[in-house]
C-alpha cells in the first residue's frame, strides 16, 4: 500500500506538469491525433491501472482505428518496451462481448493469432503482448502489467 501511495503522489506531480508536446497533453503524455497517451513505467492489475489512469484525468486506452493501433504499437516497440501493456478493453460482462471501459463496443481489432483465447475461462482483460508484435491478447485481469492511459 505504501508503494502504491508513493506512486500516486509521483503521478500527481507528473499530471500537474504541462508537457511541451501541446497544450492538451500533460507532462509524460504523448500526442497523437486528437488524443494524448501515457505509457506507464509502473505495473499493476487491470483495476489498479484503470484507477491510476482515472487519477490522471484519463482512462485506459481504447484503440478505434488502424492508424491509432500503428501509433501505439510503434511507440511501445521503440520507446516503451514493456512485455505487456493493458488497454481499456474487457469482456467481463458477457464472454466474447468485448467493450471499452467507457461501455463502447469494439469497432476495430488487432488480435494476435488464436486470440482471444480465454485460457482456463479466466482471461477477460485486453493487453498488448510484446512477443506478438504488441498485437492484442486477452489476459487474466489480476496479471501485473504496464498499461497505457489515454485522454
Amino acid at each position: 500500500m505504501k508503494t502504491f501511495c508513493c506512486t500516486l503522489l509521483l503521478l500527481l506531480g507528473c499530471a500537474l506538469h504541462r508537457g511541451a508536446e501541446g497544450s492538451r497533453c500533460r507532462g509524460g503524455f504523448h500526442k497523437h491525433g486528437g488524443s494524448c497517451y501515457w505509457f506507464s513505467n509502473i505495473r499493476g492489475t487491470f483495476a489498479e491501472a484503470r484507477s491510476i489512469c482515472r487519477f490522471l484525468g484519463s482512462d485506459l486506452a481504447s484503440i478505434t482505428s488502424a492508424a491509432e493501433d500503428v501509433f501505439i504499437r510503434g511507440y511501445a516497440t521503440q520507446r516503451g518496451k514493456a512485455k505487456v501493456y493493458y488497454l481499456g478493453g474487457a469482456d467481463l460482462g458477457l464472454e466474447s462481448s468485448w467493450i471499452w471501459t467507457r461501455n463502447k463496443p469494439f469497432t476495430f481489432t488487432n488480435w494476435g493469432s488464436g486470440q482471444p483465447g480465454n485460457s482456463k475461462n479466466n482471461e477477460h482483460c485486453l493487453a498488448l503482448q510484446s512477443s506478438d508484435g504488441y498485437r492484442w491478447h486477452d489476459y487474466n485481469c489480476d496479471f501485473i502489467a504496464n498499461f497505457i492511459c489515454k485522454m
